[in-house]
């Protein structure tokens, strides 16, 4: 049986903000975000090799984001090369985590955004996510566990246009490094409306998860949950009803975070993105979504059905 931990990064650091207020932050959205493009339909080839773990986990993330209205990542050596110091640093020092010590061996920036700079890389905004794993999971099963974690999924589902990828041994989980970027001259992507993950399409949601940090219930420590459902849309969004429906009636959901519902108690689903969490799935089901939303007081749907995968 495999297990996963998982620990999040900024979500985005925008980096005139922390430029000016010399120090550092995260969120979206609000007077600092800058203005968006169109979600990307193409980009350059990658360079992974085939079949090798960044492959899987470029490829997984990818069909992800473009099936969903997200738009594609396009590979970035220098963000390949953040991610691969980062991975090595932890695999040294046997830690999972998102910050470095000078004083420890492979030190190459305390920050994400120090460890991209020193790799050559000029964002405008650049985030980090980890997942470690045991139990023989693959680089693409560990991208479908942080999909199935709301934070997380804020996180790689953000407008960035650029990834680089890492996959080592941290302790004893296999662990995948992602570090996404928009460089310095371009704008953030963005989905045209409001957009879903999972959506339709999608058959391989993770039915169960767990293990976030921060966790999306932190007054629960052993809180599982079945795949959220993140949604995004202009800032005006809010969601007026949502309902996940499987083959034995309405699933129970747990919470629904964002500007209008529950407040987020980690403050990350604001702005105009939502997080729908529900109860433990079932593996191997399809389930049918309804969401109704109004973005500046005009009433809009989404109805999708997604499947999780067979375990």
């Amino acid at each position: 049986m495999s297990r996963h931990v998982r620990a999040a990064g900024a979500l985005v650091a925008w980096v005139a903000a922390l430029v000016a207020s010399g120090c550092g932050g995260g969120g979206g959205g609000g007077d600092n975000a800058p203005p968006t493009a169109p979600p990307a339909i193409s980009v350059n080839s990658a360079t992974y090799g085939a079949g090798s773990p960044q492959r899987l986990a470029y490829d997984q993330l990818n069909a992800a984001r473009l099936r969903c209205g997200f738009g594609l990542l396009a590979q970035s050596a220098p963000l390949d090369q953040a991610a691969a110091a980062h991975a090595n640093y932890m695999s040294l020092n046997g830690e999972l985590g998102h910050g470095e010590d000078p004083g420890k061996p492979g030190f190459t920036g305390a920050t994400v955004l120090d460890r991209a700079l020193a790799a050559g890389y000029a964002p405008r905004a650049v985030g980090e996510d980890l997942s470690g794993a045991s139990g023989g999971s693959t680089a693409a099963d560990a991208v479908r566990s942080l999909m199935a974690a709301p934070y997380h999924a804020r996180s790689l589902l953000t407008g960035f246009l650029e990834v680089g990828l890492a996959w080592n041994a941290v302790a004893s989980f296999d662990t995948l490094t992602a570090v996404l970027g928009v460089p310095a001259s371009a704008q953030l992507q963005s989905p045209q409306g409001v957009a879903t993950f999972p959506c339709a399409g999608t058959t391989d949601a993770l039915a169960r998860n767990a293990n976030e940090s921060p966790s999306p219930f932190p007054s629960n420590p052993d809180a599982q949950w079945g795949q959220p459902i993140t949604v995004a849309g202009p800032e005006s969004l809010r969601i007026t009803s949502a309902t996940i429906t499987g083959p034995s009636g309405p699933v129970a959901l747990l919470v629904t975070y964002g500007s209008g519902a529950t407040a987020d108690p980690n403050a990350t689903f604001t702005d105009g993105w939502f997080s729908v969490i529900p109860e433990v799935l079932q593996p191997g089901t399809s389930y049918a979504v309804a969401i109704d939303y109004a973005v500046a007081g005009t009433p809009g749907s989404a109805r999708f059905s997604f499947a999780t995968g067979p375990r």
